[in-house]
C-alpha cells in the first residue's frame, strides 16, 4: 500500500502516523512547527517536504528513503529523526534541511548521498547511530563560502568514526558541497610496509568548488589502531602522493583524531599512519663488472647464491643497525629472472644520516637490494626504499656493501637529497653525479670508469680500505681467512666476501681469480696503492 498526498498541512502539535509507505508524488506536503509525521514504512518523494516540522522514521524493519524519486535534484526533508533499530537505507539521494536526529539506528547510505544543508545540525550521533557509508555514497554538507568544522556523522558497523570538514581559499558555486565517508580498514593506498596506522580512513571530496584547501579531522575509536599509537600522524592522499599534515602530521592522542589537508584537488583521503620517506637511488658495484652502467647478476643466476635473508646483521659483517627493525627477508620470487636490468645483483646496506654540519648521526639504516642498472630497491625488488618514522627533508646518504668500500653523498656540498613521502621520479644517482657531490675524490675514494662512478671493489676483510700489501691487506685475508691458506683451493657457487669479482667463485690462482682482480681492477695494477673509504664520521 502507498499513500498519495495531493495536499496536506499538519498544524502545531499534530501528529500523523502511517504504518505503510509515505509516497509523495508532485504534491504539497507541509509540516508546521511542532508537528511530527511518524512513518513506519518507506518514504519516497519527488518534491521537497515543506515546513519546519519533523519526519520520524520509526519502523521495526529496514525502512527505505528516496528523496530523488524520478531523478532531478535531491529533495528536502526539513527535519528528520531516526528511531529504528533495524536501520534506514537510502534508495535515492536525500537532503536534510535543518536537523538530523539519531535516537536509535543508522542511515545506510549505500550508493547514494545524504546531504546536510548549510547550517543543518546533527543531534546525538554515536555508537550505532550515524550515517553508515557502506557503498559509494557520501555524507555531504552544503556550503556557500569558506566554512569550518562541518560535522559528518559517519561510521561503519557499530563504530562511530566521524569526520569534520573545513574548506577555505576556494571559489564557491551556487551549490557547493564537501563530503566524506568512513571506511573501517587500513587505507588501500598506504605503503605496504606501514606498521602503525588507524583502522579507519576517510575518503573526502568537494563538488562545485574551485581551488582552496579541504581539511578533514577524522576521529577513530580507541583502540582503533594497529601498531604504536604514538607513531601515528595525520596524513592526506591526493590520488597520487601522501602528504604529512603541516609538515609534522597533526594528531591528537587525547581525542583520537588525525588531520589531513588536501590543496588544489577535489578528492582524496584522510588517514593516520606512521611517518615515512621514500628514496630512489642508484649506485654501481665495481666487483659486478659494470659495462655502460649495467652490472652482472651472476650471483642470482642458477644456482642462485644470494641469500633471501639480508647478510649484514650476521658475522662476519655485523653492521650496526639504527631503527632498522628485524632482519629483513625477501621472497624467493624476487630473485627470479626478469630478463632485463631489474634483475637483482646483491644486497646493499643504506645509512640515512643527518644533513647538517657533518652527517655523522645515523637516523636509520636499511638493508636493500640492488638491481643490474644500480637501482636500490626495497624487499619486493622494485619499489622505492622505505624509511619509517622520519620527516621529509634533507639527508646525507651512505651506501655500503659487504666487500666494497662505502660511498656517501657530500654533506658539505649541494648533493643533499630532499626525501619526501612521494615516490619521486628524481633519483639520487651516485653513478653519474658530478665530482664534489660524492664525499672524497674520484679514483681515490671511489672509482670512475667509462664515465660512471662506482664503489671500489676488493674489500675482502670489510674494513675501511682496499690494499694488496702491508698490514691488514685484502690479498692475505683472501688466502688465509677465506681459502684457509690453500692457494689452489677453489670455492664454487658460494656467497662469500672473498668473491671480489662477484662471479660466485673464490680462487687465488688460475683464470678469473680474485687475487688478480684485486690488483688489476680496484688498485690499477699497483701493489702499493691503497684505496680508502670516506664517509661522514
Amino acid at each position: 500500500m502507498r499513500r498519495l498526498i495531493p495536499t496536506l498541512a499538519l498544524g502545531l502539535g499534530s501528529c500523523l502516523a502511517t504504518q505503510a509507505q509515505l509516497f509523495i508524488d508532485n504534491a504539497t506536503f507541509f509540516i508546521e512547527t511542532g508537528a511530527t509525521v511518524t512513518v513506519q514504512g518507506d518514504l519516497t518523494s519527488n518534491v521537497d517536504i515543506q515546513g519546519p516540522g519533523k519526519i520520524l522514521l520509526k519502523g521495526s524493519v529496514l525502512q527505505n528513503v528516496n528523496m530523488n524519486n524520478g531523478g532531478g535534484s535531491t529533495k528536502l526533508i526539513p527535519n528528520l529523526e531516526i528511531d529504528n533499530a533495524a536501520n534506514v537505507a537510502l534508495t535515492g539521494n536525500t537532503k536534510v534541511g535543518t536537523n538530523l536526529t539519531f535516537t536509535t539506528g543508522k542511515i545506510q547510505a549505500g550508493n547514494f548521498n545524504l546531504v546536510l544543508a548549510n547550517l543543518a545540525s546533527v543531534t546525538t550521533p554515536g555508537a550505532g547511530k550515524f550515517i553508515e557509508t557502506n557503498g559509494t555514497g557520501f555524507a555531504q554538507r552544503e556550503l556557500a563560502a569558506a566554512s569550518a568544522n562541518l560535522l559528518l556523522p559517519v561510521g561503519v558497523g557499530t563504530n562511530y568514526t566521524p569526520i569534520s570538514l573545513s574548506h577555505a581559499g576556494g571559489t564557491y558555486g551556487v551549490t557547493s558541497l564537501v563530503g566524506g565517508q568512513a571506511k573501517l580498514a587500513k587505507s588501500p593506498n598506504a605503503h605496504p610496509r606501514t606498521e602503525s596506522h588507524t583502522n579507519a580512513y576517510w575518503p573526502v571530496a568537494s563538488t562545485n568548488i574551485t581551488g582552496g584547501t579541504l581539511t578533514g579531522v577524522g576521529t577513530y575509536n580507541d583502540p582503533g589502531f594497529t601498531g604504536t599509537e604514538t607513531d601515528i600522524r595525520g596524513m592526506s592522499f591526493n590520488g597520487t602522493d601522501w602528504s604529512l599534515t603541516d609538515g609534522t602530521g597533526v594528531q591528537n592522542l587525547a581525542l583520537n583524531t588525525v588531520t589531513g589537508k588536501l590543496t588544489g584537488v577535489t578528492s582524496g583521503q584522510v588517514f593516520g599512519m606512521n611517518r615515512f620517506l621514500l628514496m630512489n637511488s642508484r649506485a654501481l658495484l665495481q666487483g659486478a663488472s659494470p659495462v655502460a652502467g649495467v652490472m652482472s647478476d651472476a650471483l642470482r643466476v642458477a644456482p642462485k647464491v644470494i641469500p633471501e635473508t639480508e647478510p649484514y646483521r650476521n658475522a662476519p659483517y655485523s653492521f650496526a643497525t639504527v631503527q632498522g627493525g628485524t632482519q629483513e627477508v625477501a621472497a624467493a620470487s624476487v630473485f627470479n629472472d626478469l630478463a632485463n636490468n631489474n634483475n637483482i645483483v646483491d644486497w646493499v646496506f643504506v645509512e640515512l644520516r643527518d644533513a647538517a654540519v657533518s652527517g655523522t648521526t645515523i637516523q636509520q639504516t636499511r638493508s636493500a637490494l640492488i638491481q643490474r642498472d644500480g637501482d636500490i630497491v626495497d624487499l619486493d625488488g622494485t619499489s622505492s626504499l622505505y624509511f619509517k618514522n622520519l620527516n621529509a627533508g634533507d639527508y646525507t646518504v651512505t651506501v655500503r656493501h659487504r666487500n666494497h668500500l662505502a660511498i656517501s653523498t657530500n654533506h658539505t656540498g649541494a648533493f643533499y637529497k630532499n626525501l619526501t613521502l612521494s615516490a619521486s621520479t628524481s633519483i639520487l644517482d651516485f653513478s653519474t653525479t658530478a665530482a664534489g657531490n660524492i664525499l672524497g675524490t674520484s679514483n681515490t675514494n671511489y672509482a670512475n670508469t667509462g664515465g660512471f662512478n662506482m664503489m671500489f671493489a676488493g674489500n675482502a676483510n670489510f674494513n675501511t680500505n682496499v690494499r694488496y700489501a702491508g698490514p691488514s691487506n685484502d690479498k692475505t685475508y683472501l688466502l688465509t681467512n677465506v681459502l684457509s691458506g690453500n692457494e689452489v683451493l677453489i670455492l664454487n657457487n658460494v656467497y662469500s666476501q672473498g668473491d671480489l669479482n662477484m662471479n660466485k667463485n673464490v680462487r687465488y690462482a688460475g683464470p678469473t681469480n680474485d687475487k688478480t682482480f684485486l690488483l688489476v681492477t680496484p688498485l690499477a695494477s699497483n701493489e702499493v696503492t691503497i684505496r680508502n673509504q670516506i664517509i661522514p664520521n
